[in-house]
């Protein structure tokens, strides 16, 4: 299948989702998160902030467990910067003015965030709405997290969340598009890792 065939498939099949469904999704791909990586080895991690009305994986049970049992390890989240295909980041705290973009997203406040150094970034949660068997995301389309995790340190862990499964294959891949080290399911760790 095609990007834009996954993308108005798996938007369907994931809207379709109860609220509880999503949340003990979540709470699974959590949990073995901690189980399978050295969290406390890590520097940073970026963590997208879900997108509730679209039941994205919710991203919350990594990020507040991180904050309260990892206090080693920083993390960082994004912010779209208005009208450009860009993202900024900022150091996630606990008190963290967080506001709703044009998309009806969370963001850090730029005014009162610090902007975070993505070089120190260790591991990126990376959103997606379907996956392959080897390894490749269908997004959103506009391309943010392929340019982000192109100016990211070339070791970065690139792992994606999924309440589903993966498809045989993304039928129109193209060049740019970076392949996913880890993909983590309510039920299973995928790795692609060499």
């Amino acid at each position: 299948m095609t990007k834009q065939e996954l993308r108005r498939l798996f938007s369907e099949r994931r809207q379709a989702l109860a609220h509880s469904e999503v949340l003990e999704g979540s709470k699974a791909i959590a949990q073995l998160f901690f189980t399978h990586f050295a969290v406390e080895q890590l520097k940073a991690v970026h963590a997208y902030l879900p997108i509730k009305r679209l039941n994205e994986v919710d991203t919350f049970p990594i990020i507040y467990t991180l904050q309260e049992k990892y206090l080693k390890t920083q993390i960082a989240v994004p912010r779209t910067i208005p009208d450009t295909p860009e993202m900024e980041h900022y150091q996630w705290l606990p008190d963290m003015t967080l506001v709703m973009n044009q998309w009806g997203i969370l963001e850090p406040d730029p005014h009162h965030s610090l902007r975070y150094n993505i070089r120190n970034i260790d591991l990126v949660l990376l959103p997606l709405l379907a996956f392959d068997l080897q390894g490749y995301r269908v997004g959103y389309g506009k391309g943010f997290y392929d340019r982000f995790l192109a100016q990211c340190h070339p070791k970065v862990l690139k792992v994606g969340v999924s309440l589903f499964e993966p498809i045989a294959r993304i039928d129109d891949l193209n060049p740019f598009d970076i392949r996913m080290d880890y993909c983590i399911t309510p039920t299973k760790i995928w790795t692609w890792r060499t």
